[in-house]
Parts: structure tokens; sequence; C-alpha cells
């Protein structure tokens, strides 16, 4: 996506209207039905070819968790998603918001290369660890 410095691009502004629509969309469907007990909600590809747990195996189960309340369970279910959360927010608001976007020193941290690629590497490690601890 490309940055005019003034909030986001148009491309970037539908992407982010398609996002909230998705949004609005998932979230009544994931808090009304248990990914557990639902047969049509999406299953991990990884998981079924592989037996193994992908990083994001337990998302929709967390997040039915989370609008629940249950945030315990949450953890459980993929604790690196909602470790996640503050992190995949902030960039989320620093990119989207102009007010925000200004902020040089807030974008260099946020939007920088040394915590996106941290936040790459944990993910990996996530994605070891899980499955060597049966997380």
């Amino acid at each position: 996506m490309v940055n005019n410095h003034s909030g986001s691009s148009d491309g970037g502004r539908v992407f982010l209207a398609v996002f909230f629509a998705l949004v609005a969309v998932a979230l009544p469907l994931i808090w009304w039905f248990d990914p557990i007990q639902s047969e049509w909600m999406p299953k991990c590809i990884v998981k079924s070819l592989t037996g193994w747990q992908c990083p994001g195996c337990g998302i929709t189960r967390a997040t039915h968790a989370v609008l629940h309340g249950r945030f315990a369970e949450a953890l459980s279910y993929n604790l690196f998603f909602i470790v996640s959360i503050p992190y995949l927010l902030a960039v989320g608001l620093v990119s989207y918001i102009p007010a925000l976007y200004r902020r040089v020193r807030l974008r260099r941290v946020v939007l920088g290369v040394p915590l996106a690629l941290t936040y790459v590497i944990l993910f990996l490690i996530w994605f070891v660890v899980r499955n060597l601890l049966g997380l």
C-alpha cells in the first residue's frame, strides 16, 4: 500500500472499508456460533494436511471466547494471537489515522523494520513452540 502521508491512499481506504465490512459480518457470526460446535466454521488447512498447528490455529475459537468474556480460555486457544492484538491494533491505527501517521517517532517505532521483524520472528518461534509443547 502506498501512503501519501496525509492518511491512507484511495486503495488504503478501500482496503480499510472492506476490512471493516468483513469484521462487521464476521464478529457477530463468531459471537453467535461456537466454532467448536459449528461444522461450517473454517478449519485450518495446515492442521488438516500436516497435523501441525499453524500460528493462526485457534484464532476463531479465541475470538469467540474473548467476545464472551472468557479471556483465560482465549489464551489457551492461541496465546500468540491474544498477545498480538495490541501490536496489530497499533499498526492499524498508525497506518490509517492521519494524525497518528504524522507523528514521525510513533510511525518509526510501530511501522519500523525492527518491531515488524521481531513480530515475524516471534510468530515463527510460536509455530515451533506450540507444536513441540502441544500448545
